[in-house]
């Protein structure tokens, strides 16, 4: 077990801390087995998505010496998601005071902080319990699927066809089928462009189904973690006009087929227990390995 004592906070600084905190990610990816609270490509989403641009500053690091994060805590309005490196989990006690901290700072009101463990986290679940967590009702699965056995081929619906995005000429209509499957939504024309910014993104792997009026019916974005040879699906939407006619399927399938190509033998995404997620995803070939449920607690100053 490595000394925690040696062990120092900070608040995020500037791109390096972004590089370091990505780095490890790919280190914590690396030893999880196929399961992680967070990809690389799923950061990029949240900094690029954020509603504030700067959003990242808010992350606070956890140092080993100068040059090594080993633990990240990111907040967001009444939730933070903690990044760990599995040999340093003790400190995850002093992460959730720092984010209990920050949260009951915000607002005369007693507020609450919500944090999302697998439920095979022990570790994680008994420090929240210590710390007065009580898990709540909801929850999101965890689905993983291999790349064996993906079709070789993508069947669509008459006149629909699947290409990748791009650049800025699609943005507009990227933005608004995204919109549309997510009402209501904050997604926008200047996030979307932060998010193709991000180091993670592939435009090869932003990709839509264009309906036969050449309107964008369906789409996924898929993040690609080499190191690991993983990949991410992180959205997935269908236009409601367009539901009920595989596409969501067909634009998954395709996805896989981009990701086998590149050297990637597994891939992930998460949902909320939504009947009609969860079975897009189990007809995909993804199974669930594991539940995050919420944990709350009321925090004051």
């Amino acid at each position: 077990m490595p000394d925690t004592g040696i062990i120092t906070p900070r608040q995020y600084a500037n791109e390096a801390d972004y590089a370091m905190m990505r780095q490890l990610l790919v280190e914590i990816y690396a030893l999880s087995e196929g399961k992680t609270y967070c990809s690389v490509g799923e950061l990029d989403w949240w900094r690029g998505t954020a509603d504030d641009p700067s959003a990242v500053a808010n992350a606070r690091l956890w140092l080993h010496g100068t040059d090594r994060v080993v633990g990240i805590a990111w907040p967001r309005r009444d939730e933070v998601d903690l990044m760990v490196h599995p040999e340093y989990k003790p400190i995850e006690d002093e992460m959730l005071a720092w984010a209990e901290q920050r949260r009951a700072a915000e607002t005369d009101e007693p507020p609450t902080l919500t944090a999302w463990p697998f439920d095979s986290d022990a570790a994680r679940i008994a420090t929240m319990q210590r710390r007065g967590y009580l898990r709540g009702s909801q929850f999101f699965f965890y689905h993983i699927r291999d790349l064996e056995n993906i079709p070789t081929e993508v069947l669509l619906p008459e006149g629909y066809a699947i290409r990748n995005v791009q650049g800025e000429a699609d943005i507009e209509a990227r933005v608004a089928v995204h919109r549309a499957a997510f009402a209501p939504s904050r997604m926008s024309v200047e996030k979307h462009r932060r998010v193709m910014s991000l180091p993670t993104y592939r435009s090869n792997l932003d990709l839509v189904v264009v309906a036969p009026d050449g309107s964008f019916a369906a789409y996924c974005i898929v993040w690609y973690d080499a190191a690991n040879r993983a990949g991410t699906f992180e959205p997935v939407g269908c236009h409601p006009d367009h539901w009920r006619q595989g596409l969501g399927k067909a634009v998954m399938h395709e996805g896989l087929r981009r990701l086998k190509a590149l050297g990637a033998q597994v891939a992930n995404v998460s949902s909320h227990d939504e009947p009609a997620a969860v079975a897009l995803y189990h007809a995909v070939g993804f199974r669930v390995i594991d539940r995050n449920y919420g944990w709350q607690k009321t925090v004051r100053e």
